[in-house]
């Protein structure tokens, strides 16, 4: 699951398309990953590009069922790669929250991303609170936070 070698953009990217979530270009050609979901979201969490590492948002988005690897992967991902995947779920439960109409229209029916951080660890505003924008809004101006994720 934990890589020394970044996995090939590319590579994601077809991985993400085979989920629903076109959120990153990939030649036609190029093949899918077998990762399991864990495997993945440590994949793009730990990516060096930012452009990767912030495909995680759609993905939970698209797939909030791989919340439930969130917490174990926290526990053994580097420093780096661990404060990436806090923000980047932590923006989608937010997200989630004030799209929820719009992704229950195209997507249907969900389950809601729990929040394991945004409260807990940045004392940020719970997810319903203006529909997740006080949260996002709070989340996106903590420039610590967004310093290590883009930098």
């Amino acid at each position: 699951m934990l890589r020394d070698k970044p996995v090939d953009p590319e590579a994601l990217a077809a991985t993400l398309a085979q989920l629903d979530v076109p959120f990153l270009r990939t030649q036609a050609a190029t093949k899918p990953l077998r990762l399991e979901p864990a495997g993945l979201v440590a994949a793009l969490a730990q990516h060096p590009l930012p452009r990767v590492r912030v495909a995680l948002i759609p993905l939970f988005l698209r797939h909030p069922e791989f919340a439930k690897h969130v917490e174990k992967l926290v526990s053994i991902l580097s420093p780096p790669a661990e404060m990436t995947l806090c923000h980047f779920y932590t923006a989608a439960v937010y997200l989630q929250r004030l799209w929820q109409g719009q992704l229950e229209l195209y997507l249907g029916v969900f389950p809601l991303l729990p929040d394991y951080f945004g409260q807990s660890h940045w004392n940020l505003p719970p997810p319903t609170v203006h529909y997740g924008e006080a949260g996002l809004l709070r989340l996106l101006t903590s420039s610590r936070r967004t310093q290590v994720i883009i930098g």
